[in-house]
């Protein structure tokens, strides 16, 4: 089963449910402090977090859905240079001083353009290791945090050898040229890509064109190399090859 076209690209929620699983009730509903996710995913999901419970490793969710809305606002502050753009070794750029074609491959390499984001899908999540949070670290999203010395040694070590027994990979699990490494993002194999292979880029491109991203005519001329180098470069759904 696949989802909408408006779904694909975050305009619509219909796909998704709450992801309670481990977690204590909240009184306030409406705060939707909990993960939301593809409900098609809920039970592998749900699998995958009891066992790490069990090896005692406990997972956080730190980014699960975003709407295209959110991701429009992402893009475009970077652009803008209201929010910090950096390089593939994490080291901070000047986006002021860039060319519209350095302005883009400097921010795709850590933000999806909206509407091609895999968070849209609700089959995608940013993970980290409950245990440093709770302790009060301030979270980065770094490969250096998922090396063997780093923060989350024990569960990036225990995520390279389970996600797959549980219907889940590393689609950034290596650099191809696109998007930069990113060790803490999962994604469920079946449902993202059957997405990714039912996905319509005609009704993308129009709604994108009716947006208020930055610099639009370049955007748009640039979707067939976005497509190609950073939407479908990614790698497989097995044994994590690239």
């Amino acid at each position: 089963m696949t989802i909408t076209w408006r779904q694909s690209i975050g305009l619509d929620t219909q796909h998704l449910s709450d992801f309670k699983y481990g977690l204590e009730s909240q009184k306030d509903d409406s705060q939707k402090l909990y993960p939301q996710i593809n409900s098609l995913i809920e039970s592998d999901l749900a699998n995958l977090f009891a066992q790490a419970k069990f090896d005692n490793v406990e997972i956080a969710i730190v980014s699960s859905f975003r709407n295209f809305d959110k991701q429009l606002t992402i893009w475009n502050d970077k652009w803008r240079g209201y929010r910090p753009v950096y390089s593939k070794q994490g080291r901070p750029l000047n986006i002021d001083k860039m060319s519209s074609i350095e302005k883009y491959k400097s921010i795709a390499l850590w933000s999806a353009l909206p509407g091609l984001s895999r968070h849209h899908w609700g089959t995608d999540l940013d993970v980290f290791s409950k245990d440093a949070i709770e302790q009060g670290y301030d979270v980065q999203l770094t490969e250096d945090e998922f090396s063997k010395t780093g923060i989350c040694a024990t569960l990036s070590k225990w995520l390279d050898d389970n996600l797959e027994k549980f219907g889940f990979f590393k689609p950034y699990n290596e650099f191809k040229g696109g998007v930069a490494v990113e060790p803490w993002h999962i994604s469920h194999i079946k449902q993202s890509q059957l997405i990714l292979d039912s996905f319509d880029f005609h009704q993308f491109r129009q709604h994108l064109i009716q947006s208020n991203i930055c610099e639009k005519e370049f955007i748009i001329e640039k979707l067939p190399h976005y497509k190609e180098y950073y939407f479908e470069n990614v790698c497989k759904g097995t044994d994590n090859q690239c």
